[in-house]
């Protein structure tokens, strides 16, 4: 599992949503972020999930979603799916001599807005973070790790652990130590979570996309 792969002992993890959707293991990466992560936001496939609202993902994914959806409502309980529910859709955190924001998409748009850091012009970007006191903006949904800075605030996109889309199949995510940031890249077993997919009551099509996701990071 791409979430064992991370930092093994930090001293918080944060979590910026989508912990359901496309992969084999929902309720064992929902059993960690409860054990692990201190803090947590709803994405918009978390959402979805809960309440039956369209997930509005790009096209090109828009299938996987709903049918690998139907097969973690039947994997988690209706507790479990519950909990989803209670995470926020925003959240401000202090850590240390640090302030914290955390939401999933973009502060303008909490669930949808697809918000590249990296390519955004500047003057979008401080229009969304108009407003917001917070050293580090921590926005995720893109699924592209990026950092950048905006005036005297970190805006960042740690990617995504088990959902690549940078071009390459390593697991990534966002670390804050010392009062110095990174990206970083981690190696794991992507090919037993593609012998997992293959498993799933879904479409053979359907399932060999998602292996492909894995192993391409596209």
């Amino acid at each position: 599992m791409a979430l064992q792969a991370a930092e093994r002992k930090p001293d918080a993890i944060l979590f910026l949503g989508d912990v359901v959707d496309f992969g084999p293991d929902p309720k064992a990466c929902l059993s960690w972020l409860c054990r692990n992560a201190i803090h947590a936001v709803r994405g918009n496939h978390d959402n979805a999930l809960v309440t039956g609202m369209d997930c509005l993902c790009e096209e090109e994914y828009r299938d996987l979603a709903l049918a690998t959806r139907e097969y973690t409502a039947r994997a988690l309980s209706p507790e479990e799916i519950s909990y989803l529910g209670e995470w926020p859709l925003e959240a401000y955190l202090e850590l240390g001599e640090a302030c914290f924001y955390l939401t999933h998409a973009a502060p303008s748009n909490h669930l949808f807005k697809y918000l590249n850091v990296a390519t955004a012009r500047e003057e979008e970007l401080r229009e969304e973070i108009a407003g917001i006191e917070a050293d580090l903006i921590l926005l995720g949904h893109t699924h592209i790790p990026a950092l950048r800075k905006v005036g005297d605030t970190y805006l960042v996109n740690p990617g995504s652990l088990g959902q690549p889309r940078h071009g390459m199949p390593s697991a990534t995510y966002a670390l804050w130590e010392d009062g110095e940031l990174a990206i970083r890249h981690v190696d794991y077993n992507w090919a037993e979570t593609q012998r997992k997919l293959a498993l799933l009551p879904l479409e053979p099509e359907k399932i060999e996309r998602l292996q492909i996701i894995l192993e391409k990071g596209l």
